[in-house]
């Protein structure tokens, strides 16, 4: 996958760099931001049952183990923005997701590889339920923090987008 490599002449290099701008705005204004790079960021649908656990997990670095969770904690996020690039197959994402009135920003930079047949089902199952969900884990599986977006489509294109 392209996202290798952090040359902001790459698509990955800009979306990291799109980041940085925003965390940088949003502390001028006054917010809290923890920015959570994605070192893989992999589609998941429901399983053997399982309803409530589907959409994007993000692997984060061990940077955020401590500063994302204390950062949500007790926060309310009602508002979520998926700036998105396709190139090829892959998918470069920056999720804004916002707690408004705590004045709180969670960044979630990464990509997605949109050729594996589970994006294409996300996509499906997703539409079908009306949201969406961004999961940030590390990579030993812990659980940091689960964001709900009600608006699936602006972050999984069409078929054929």
């Amino acid at each position: 996958m392209a996202a290798d490599t952090d040359d902001e002449r790459s698509p990955w290099g800009r979306t990291v760099l799109e980041a940085n701008e925003m965390a940088e705005d949003l502390r001028a204004e006054g917010w809290e931001v923890v920015t959570v790079r994605a070192g893989h960021v992999a589609p998941v649908t429901p399983d053997r049952g399982e309803t409530d656990r589907f959409g994007l997990v993000y692997v984060a670095p061990d940077g955020v183990a401590e500063s994302l969770p204390a950062a949500v904690d007790g926060a309310e996020f009602d508002r979520s923005t998926a700036f998105r690039q396709r190139v090829g197959s892959d998918l470069f994402l920056l999720t804004r997701v916002e707690a408004t009135d705590a004045r709180v920003a969670v960044l979630l930079v990464g990509a997605v590889n949109l050729s594996r047949p589970a994006a294409s089902d996300l996509a499906s199952v997703a539409r079908d339920r009306g949201h969406l969900g961004s999961h940030v884990e590390l990579l030993d599986g812990t659980h940091l923090a689960t964001f709900r977006h009600d608006h699936p489509a602006d972050f999984l294109p069409e078929e054929g987008r």
